[in-house]
């Protein structure tokens, strides 16, 4: 008897066929006080990196033999997240939960994405991708607050790792799979959208920071594929698109959401200086991922809110939590690790109450990073200053 196999596509055509297409869920409207969580570089869930015996015999003798290894294979033997894997996987289940927990307490409508949603190197249209996805985010996030809540969603470098087909899944295909899943109207990766309340409205541009970093186009990066190529030789599309949403904009407060960080405790991409100084004409701020733990610099009276640390946080990216300068206000880390957890955003007419949930680290029988009570913020800050 001959068996039949499963493939990507008749898996998706059974889930559109029990789903409304083009029907993707928005944050609501008309509240005096909108409470967004900001969540980044989470996805780890359901990876299964290469195994030693090929990335340490196998792949060199295949490079030696002058053929070509796929980025995706090589990012996979990465052996820093090899080693991550397991603890990875358990503190994003953790601290998902707990993500849960605190926007039950302040009735979360909407979370925003700031990228890596796909370690280690992303998915794309296969049926391991599907399985991915499912794992570590439909699943994942799918009870309580998470369970009808729209994510206004975001590339990081992971996440390019394939390439066209690991955005145009996530910018086409996923929003078909999981109405809660949001990228924009058009498939792009990059869009605007805008957050409407009582007397008050925000304007969020999303924009694809991965093309804008020049070290992305060494030949010896995993990120370097056609499309990362493609969109580094047209940058000012991106940026031109941000400047016109924000000039057409008249919300009470304007936003760059991106994965990676210009102001940072680790390294300052200045290849995004052309984005950020839209932003600071229009007295905008800025939310972005990619360093593992959570922060807050001001720049030029520019805010800039760093929240990635709902997956695996390393204690490096946030400087061990000792500030480098004055524009450095909070790091959530200290010597051993750094916090995992997440930034919820309190947004009204008068201001928007910053607030930074640290979860108390008590993993393998030792509580690496205290937090007395990490149902209360660890930091906060408020900010008036309207946008331009």
């Amino acid at each position: 008897m001959r068996s039949r196999k499963c493939s990507a596509a008749a898996v998706l055509l059974a889930i559109f066929a029990n789903s409304v297409v083009g029907t993707s869920l928005t944050a609501p409207k008309g509240a005096k006080v909108l409470t967004v969580g900001v969540i980044g570089d989470y996805g780890w869930t359901g990876w299964a990196p290469s195994p030693d015996n090929f990335c340490f015999e196998i792949m060199p003798q295949l490079e030696a033999a002058g053929i070509t290894v796929p980025n995706e294979v090589i990012n996979d033997c990465d052996p820093g997240d090899k080693q991550y894997i397991t603890n990875a996987t358990a503190l994003q289940m953790d601290t998902s939960s707990y993500v849960g927990q605190v926007c039950a307490l302040k009735n979360c409508s909407a979370f925003l994405s700031v990228g890596d949603n796909f370690y280690d190197s992303g998915v794309d249209f296969t049926t391991s991708g599907i399985l991915r996805f499912q794992a570590a985010w439909v699943d994942m996030y799918s009870q309580g607050k998470f369970k009808k809540a729209p994510w206004y969603q975001c590339l990081g470098n992971h996440d390019i790792v394939p390439g066209q087909s690991g955005v145009d899944f996530q910018t086409k295909v996923a929003p078909l799979y999981d109405n809660r899943w949001y990228f924009g109207t058009q498939g792009l990766p990059y869009y605007t959208y805008d957050l409407e309340g009582q007397d008050w409205s925000a304007t969020f541009v999303v924009v694809d920071s991965d093309c804008f970093l020049s070290s992305y186009q060494k030949n010896t990066s995993v990120y370097k594929n056609a499309y990362t190529t493609g969109c580094h030789e047209n940058t000012q599309v991106q940026v031109d698109f941000l400047t016109d949403a924000f000039a057409n904009s008249k919300a009470t407060w304007k936003f760059l959401q991106l994965h990676h960080p210009y102001m940072s405790a680790a390294t300052n991409e200045t290849d995004l200086a052309p984005l950020i100084s839209v932003v600071e004409r229009h007295h905008g701020i800025v939310l972005n991922g990619h360093d593992h733990c959570l922060g807050h610099f001001v720049n030029n009276d520019t805010n800039f809110i760093l929240s990635g640390a709902a997956g695996y946080p390393q204690a490096g990216d946030c400087n061990n939590g000792v500030p480098l300068g004055p524009y450095a206000k909070f790091l959530g880390a200290n010597a051993l690790t750094a916090a995992n957890g997440f930034v919820t955003m309190d947004i009204s007419s008068k201001e928007i109450n910053v607030e930074y949930y640290a979860r108390d680290m008590k993993f393998e029988g030792e509580d690496l990073y205290p937090v007395d009570c990490d149902l209360q913020p660890s930091y906060s800050f408020q900010i008036t200053q309207k946008a331009t």
